[in-house]
């Protein structure tokens, strides 16, 4: 059976590949299908455009980029053997990759590679300098025959050919050996330090003019035999066949086959499990810490956008944590949707109205949200403070932390850690290795630090449990939300709904409360500190908090009675009821503001307090003063003085002044930032293929036409009016002819076409070639004849 015959162009190659390689192609290189390539042709052009031969490139792990720097070492075509020798290790595998993603074509034993790839390695790939014509070529016609001379080779002052007798030479299999066996001293550590790039060398006067009878020092003897080129006044290079015959006829040291080893480390299943819950837990309660004091002061949005360093430092402190925490805290809820910018005249950084309803949910579904907004965000918090090119430091939720390589990175490090045993951690240094090692041209220091960020990150937010994957971000990786959900809620104690109340004023939950349950009695009391047990203190600021919301002493007692084990004590039954009798026995309300109090005494006694100076404080009457200030800063300045003053409305009732909650506009997450095509589906797929055979065959139709039109008929000259009646007969018959036709511009020309119709001296007709309806002037037509 006959072999078909080698493609003599990528897009010859690409056209005869079946559908499952052209879809491999564009799922390897997603940028090709959009927009669809309309013909193989199209998408062989798109395919070596420098743009996307970059994004290729960029995707190749270390092997493959080794084997594609190979193929542009060695001359094209070549083969797979060649390459093999060339590389030290079988190569068919990683070429038949490099050939999937279209930056190799043609069979094994005539691989050409594309010239774009050339392009991209650079002039030096692997290390090594130009060719010996490239090199040598520099010389003068004189330099070369003297170099023919000192190398005892016949000598021509045709430079063509004294190249082609030099290359040849110092090319062939044993010549640099030899020649080096005869070298001085010194030649042998020149040579060392370019063999394995780079392979140019700084050299004064390198330009000048040498002889082997009359060279000294090892440069000067290099370069009068042809083992050093001079490629600039003061710069030599080594040539690259010299090289690889130095190198051993390899490209490179070793083929890197194989990603670097890790050093693992197993943990116990049960610390992974509570670290991750423990983690997951407090980062949901950061969160919703964060939106219930931004709800009540959200800070400003600076003129760049972002959260000023105050702000920053005042959140920090609030939250109790610091400012890098703080910044991982506020960008995570910036990302998952629950805070954002109101877009008022004066904005502000409001929780958004999807907090509400965040806030309603148990752990694992809250900390679900954050994680899932998390994993494919380009935000990178951990760049929070650090300079840019201007040296203006970066700030939290500002425009510049986006780094489009981030969701990437994020990704390759959670499935370094899943490939490893359950419970088992790694390095960060020896992590970022492996990246570096699966995609070496995407390589920076950006990239390294990103992998020590992410497991910060990670173990933060409780994807990981002690450096170790969790069962909820295995889950979560594999995109199985409902699996994380599980896991996480299996791995979190179950909750309590009591505390022990103690005679010290504070209160003890032994484990985490229910979410009910915690906002109520935090309304009561403060939190002490957190960690296996929560610990709460009752004191007269807390209480009279709980009583502003519209508690009484009743509705407290009894709230705690319910929740304590071990009853109410009498020290914080006492402080209740305390607080609770002086809580509104002075009224403030709007006169400026007026103060009321059913004590003469004790309204006489604030009038004279110098403390309360600023407030303009008169009296109308025994029981009532008037104030100059607002009702708010009245009530601040008496509860500085302990007098636990109450807010009265218009009609003398109480009145429950809760916290303001403020409420951004609805507003979408922020969408990363990646500058990537996403992956093409099934769908997607299928249609690109479809649309590249429906240009291919439409092309190979159209040259099909063109084919006929060469076998055109001959046309006898006609006058108009026989060509006329031919036309009208056609026309009825519904029958083909071909016409011959003289254009405006006096060019003639021939057509094959299906007559519609004959009006006016014109006949409307469809051409098979351009498939395409056209009118024809019969007075133009030279001639009629039947077609087939």
């Amino acid at each position: 059976m006959p072999t078909a015959p080698a493609p003599r162009t990528l897009a010859e190659d690409l056209r005869a590949r079946p559908d499952e390689d052209l879809q491999a192609l564009f799922t390897a290189r997603p940028d090709l299908a959009a927009p669809l390539p309309t013909s193989s042709t199209a998408l062989a052009t798109r395919a070596t455009t420098r743009a996307s031969t970059q994004r290729a490139l960029e995707r190749l792990d270390t092997p493959t980029l080794q084997v594609a720097e190979v193929l542009a070492v060695l001359p094209d075509p070549t083969s797979v053997t060649a390459v093999s020798k060339a590389w030290g290790a079988k190569a068919g595998e990683v070429v038949a990759d490099l050939r999937r993603r279209a930056l190799v074509w043609g069979p094994d034993r005539r691989l050409h590679l594309v010239a774009a790839v050339r392009d991209l390695l650079g002039p030096h790939p692997a290390g090594l300098g130009p060719t010996l014509a490239d090199a040598l070529g520099r010389r003068s016609p004189q330099r070369l025959a003297e170099l023919l001379e000192d190398l005892g080779l016949e000598v021509s002052h045709d430079p063509e050919v004294a190249l082609r007798r030099l290359t040849a030479h110092l090319a062939a299999p044993g010549t640099v050996r030899a020649l080096l066996d005869t070298a001085p001293e010194g030649v042998s550590a020149v040579l060392d330090k370019l063999t394995w790039g780079p392979p140019t060398g700084a050299v004064e006067r390198a330009d000048r003019q040498v002889r082997a009878a009359s060279s000294t020092g090892p440069v000067e003897w290099l370069l009068s035999r042809g083992l050093l080129a001079v490629s600039g006044p003061g710069t030599v290079v080594l040539p690259r066949e010299v090289a690889l015959a130095l190198r051993g006829g390899r490209v490179h040291r070793t083929p890197e086959r194989s990603a670097p080893e890790l050093t693992v480390t197993a943990h116990p299943h049960d610390r992974v499990l509570a670290a991750s819950a423990a983690a997951a837990a407090e980062a949901c309660r950061l969160v919703a810490d964060l939106g219930r004091w931004w709800g009540s002061a959200g800070p400003s949005v600076l003129r760049a956008g972002g959260l000023g360093v105050r702000d920053l430092r005042r959140t920090a402190t609030a939250l109790e944590v610091d400012e890098a925490t703080a910044a991982l805290v506020v960008e995570t809820a910036r990302v998952a949707g629950l805070v954002a910018d109101d877009g008022e005249v004066e904005p502000r950084w409001l929780p958004t109205p999807a907090f509400d309803g965040w806030l309603e949910e148990d752990v694992p579904a809250q900390w679900l949200t954050l994680a899932t907004a998390w994993l494919p965000s380009t935000r990178v918090p951990a760049m929070v403070g650090t300079r840019d090119a201007r040296d203006s430091a970066r700030n939290a939720l500002g425009p510049d932390l986006d780094r489009a390589s981030a969701p990437a990175v994020r990704q390759a490090v959670l499935a370094e850690l899943a490939a490893l045993p359950a419970d088992a951690s790694a390095p960060a240094d020896e992590l970022a290795a492996r990246l570096r090692w699966a995609a070496p041209r995407r390589a920076s220091r950006l990239r390294d630090d990103l992998v020590t960020w992410t497991l910060r990150d990670a173990g933060w937010l409780g994807v990981l449990g002690a450096g170790a994957l969790a069962p909820a971000g295995r889950a979560l990786l594999a995109g199985d939300e409902d699996a994380a959900l599980r896991a996480l809620a299996s791995a979190l104690p179950e909750p309590v709904r009591e505390v022990l109340l103690q005679a010290d004023l504070t209160a003890v939950a032994p484990g985490p409360l229910e979410p009910a349950v915690a906002r109520r009695l935090e309304t009561l009391a403060r939190v002490e500190s957190r960690g296996g047990a929560t610990v709460y203190r009752f004191d007269a600021a807390s209480v009279r908090r709980g009583l502003d919301e519209g508690q009484t002493a009743d509705e407290a007692l009894a709230f705690l009675a319910r929740l304590s084990a071990t009853g109410v004590p009498q020290p914080l039954e006492y402080l209740l009821r305390d607080v609770a009798r002086r809580h509104g026995r002075v009224r403030v309300g709007r006169a400026g503001a007026y103060v009321r109090a059913e004590d003469p005494a004790l309204l006489a006694e604030l009038v004279a307090d110098k403390r309360c100076a600023g407030l303009g404080l008169r009296a109308l009457a025994p029981t009532v003063l008037a104030a100059a200030a607002d009702p708010d800063e009245v009530l601040a300045v008496l509860r500085e003085l302990g007098v636990a003053p109450a807010a009265e409305g218009p009609a003398g009732e109480l009145l429950v002044r809760r916290p303001p909650a403020a409420r951004s506009g609805p507003t979408p997450p922020p969408a990363p930032v990646t500058g990537e095509p996403p992956a093409p589906g099934p769908s997607l797929l299928a249609a690109a293929v479809q649309t590249v055979r429906g240009g291919d065959e439409d092309i190979a139709e159209l040259e099909r036409r063109r084919d006929r039109l060469k076998d055109a008929p001959a046309l006898p000259a006609m006058d108009p009016a026989t060509s006329l009646s031919v036309l009208r007969d056609a026309v009825s018959r519904r029958q083909p002819v071909w016409i011959g036709y003289v254009d405006a511009t006096g060019a003639a020309g021939r057509h094959l076409v299906e007559p519609l119709g004959v009006d006016g001296g014109r006949v409307t007709v469809f051409d098979q070639a351009e498939r395409t309806v056209r009118s024809f002037s019969v007075h133009r037509i030279t001639g009629v004849v039947q077609g087939g």
